[in-house]
């Protein structure tokens, strides 16, 4: 009998780490299969890199200019002959349905992708003759959904900057974040998890509004960056996009047409053509066009 209670304290003392080093070996298996995902998303050659001799792109001074530009992806024609001016300081809207090419176009100005016909110019400099660097050193982005780190709120504004602490606060507040920032546990230096998991869609946003004012870029693509929000949110957010396109060269594209009204020029897409182009107010007047259809589909929506 003692033999056996010996061996039943002996096997109890002996399960628990067995059962430990059996899950230890299991997490090793896990943690090397993601190692080799890891490390093949690291070897990936990019399609879009630098020319041989690629040249800086000079600080922006007067124009983006999209000239007969097409684009395929893969075997599906996306974009059709568009002709398209951005002055320095103008904001240009993108409308249209869904599918329309609207983000596409956007994505061709940080090289993202590059047209597979005609020439997407910026002052004049072909963007595929000069550095990656270059150019998407001088373009801010905000999109729908935001990129963030699972770090602290400070950082994930510094984010590669070598910004003061004023400066991030200064930030912070252009981009309506200080004061949700200022309640957060630890303030400025919370961690707010995974993507930013800890925060609500419309603080993630204005993070990334801020970041993007503390970079300071002469030029901004917005895609879509008000509208998975609720209608405080969307106020907030809409306020603190109004302080970072001004003065500055905008591209906005927008499912909501009233946060684009006052836009220098409103170009809308179909079908990966423009089919219509001008002010909020003569798009408008236009009987029967696209733009004067979804803005009246949209405020019959809201009268629901």
């Amino acid at each position: 009998a003692s033999a056996f209670i010996t061996y039943i304290i002996l096997f109890s003392q002996i399960l628990t780490p067995a059962k430990a080093l059996s899950g230890a070996f299991s997490n090793i298996q896990r943690g090397l299969v993601a190692g080799e995902r890891v490390l093949r998303v690291i070897d990936t050659e990019p399609t879009i890199r630098d020319r041989p001799n690629a040249a800086v792109l000079p600080d922006f001074a007067t124009q983006i200019e999209l000239r007969d530009v097409s684009f395929t992806y893969g075997d599906k024609p996306v974009l059709y002959d568009l002709n398209l001016t951005i002055k320095k300081g103008q904001t240009v809207a993108l409308v249209g349905p869904s599918g329309g090419g609207k983000s596409t176009l956007a994505d061709l100005l940080p090289r993202f992708y590059d047209a597979s016909a005609g020439q997407v110019l910026i002052d004049g400099h072909d963007v595929r003759d000069c550095t990656l660097h270059s150019v998407r050193d001088q373009m801010g982005i905000v999109t729908q959904e935001s990129i963030l780190f699972n770090d602290t709120i400070y950082n994930n504004i510094k984010f590669n900057t070598e910004a003061t602490e004023e400066e991030v606060i200064a930030a912070a507040k252009t981009a309506n974040a200080h004061d949700f920032i200022m309640q957060s546990p630890e303030g400025y230096q919370t961690l707010i998890g995974d993507r930013g998991g800890r925060l609500s869609g419309g603080q993630r946003q204005r993070l990334s509004i801020a970041r993007a004012i503390l970079r300071n870029p002469p030029i901004l693509i917005l895609d879509e960056a008000t509208s998975a929000l609720d209608t405080e949110s969307e106020k907030l957010v809409q306020e603190a996009l109004t302080r970072l396109m001004a003065s500055r060269t905008s591209l906005v594209i927008a499912h909501r047409l009233s946060t684009v009204r006052h836009a220098d020029e409103i170009v809308v897409l179909q079908h990966g053509r423009i089919v219509e182009r001008g002010t909020h107010d003569e798009l408008l007047r236009h009987e029967g066009g696209l733009y004067q259809r979804l803005s009246q589909l949209q405020t019959n929506a809201a009268l629901v």
